[in-house]
């Protein structure tokens, strides 16, 4: 028991630093995931804008192919007195503009829809920029934090090869490290007037007896953790 006692003490230490090393690249990928949707969302609204501007090109191809046909009508018009052909001529002027007018409100939706995405645009940019630079920092910082918590890690594996040395036979180590991973680094618990220390339950008074004999490897019935006595 003074050797599991002393692994805890250990793998307290280690298991915080293993989850250092969980949660600083976790924080960076975050962050950066958020910057990467704002990249994403530019390249969206890129093709939107792209789309918009063929719409308005073809929006202008029409107005002008229109405009080109009036004038057409009208030299026509002005070289003849048929009357049927001058109303006809003048049915689709009136036509063509009408046709021209509702392109050109069309046009204005397009290009206002165009302008607004644009600044969209503009202004996830500056995000972006602001949150590069804020990124680049605390990538650093991780990177920085990380090597630490590596030698940090690295002397804790070190101090517990040490510290187990052969004294712990294998099947109370597997039951020893399946409690420190189920109760985050605690796997051992102190028993107090019957009360266990890690979960602060009350135990059978058989279970305190068994411990007191110290000839087995006793756990508290409530959170399983390895129980032990500071006698």
């Amino acid at each position: 028991m003074r050797t599991l006692r002393d692994l805890q003490e250990i793998d307290e230490d280690l298991f915080r630093v293993k989850g250092e090393l969980k949660r600083l690249p976790a924080e960076r990928d975050k962050r950066r995931a958020v910057i990467d949707a704002r990249l994403q969302r530019m390249k969206e609204i890129d093709a939107d804008i792209f789309k918009l501007s063929l719409q308005v090109k073809e929006v202008e191809d029409m107005t002008k192919a229109n405009r080109q046909r009036m004038m057409k009508l009208e030299r026509e018009a002005g070289n003849t007195a048929d009357q049927a052909l001058l109303a006809a001529y003048s049915h689709e002027i009136r036509s063509l503009k009408r046709e021209n007018a509702e392109a050109d409100d069309e046009g204005l939706k397009l290009i206002e829809r165009s302008d607004a995405l644009q600044a969209e645009r503009d202004a996830i940019q500056a995000q972006v920029d602001e949150e590069e630079a804020a990124f680049a920092v605390l990538a650093a910082n991780v990177e920085a934090e990380i090597a630490v918590a590596e030698q940090k890690r690295e002397g804790l594996d070190a101090r517990r090869k040490v510290a187990m040395g052969d004294g712990v036979p294998p099947d109370v180590l597997t039951t020893y490290e399946r409690m420190l991973e189920a109760r985050e680094g605690m796997a051992l618990a102190a028993l107090e007037s019957r009360v266990c220390q890690g979960c602060f339950m009350g135990v059978p008074a058989n279970v305190a007896v068994k411990l007191t004999r110290g000839r087995e490897l006793v756990q508290c019935p409530n959170c399983q953790r390895i129980l032990y006595t500071w006698e």
